[in-house]
């Protein structure tokens, strides 16, 4: 079973440290137009040498509302600035969603398919 969320981003901030560069995305989590949860994005710039490449590291959890427990998925994977495209799979998940660990991921523009 797929999953297909649109995701609505409502902050995006880069952040530059003695660790390096990261971006921080988050937002809403849509499902027919229907707020279903909110998600939270991370990207680790990779560098080769000391030339920043244009793909990140990604790791990537939405919160789903109304789930009793709490319910959310994890997602890990890579970010390419070039497309603005992103993949991976299911890193953990909570019971309700445990079966899709290990699923791959896409996000296409605003589009995140799971499965």
């Amino acid at each position: 079973m797929h999953l297909t969320y649109e995701l609505k981003r409502e902050v995006l901030n880069n952040v530059h440290d003695v660790a390096g560069t990261w971006q921080f995305e988050g937002g809403e989590m849509l499902e027919n137009q229907k707020i279903v949860g909110h998600y939270a994005a991370e990207r680790r710039i990779v560098f080769k040498a000391t030339e920043a490449q244009n793909i990140a590291m990604l790791r990537m959890t939405v919160f789903f509302l109304d789930k009793e427990p709490p319910e959310n998925i994890t997602l890990e994977g890579v970010h390419d600035f070039n497309s603005g495209s992103e993949m991976g799979s299911v890193s953990a998940a909570s019971r309700g969603f445990s079966t899709h660990i290990g699923k791959q991921f896409q996000r296409t523009g605003d589009t995140l398919t799971i499965g």
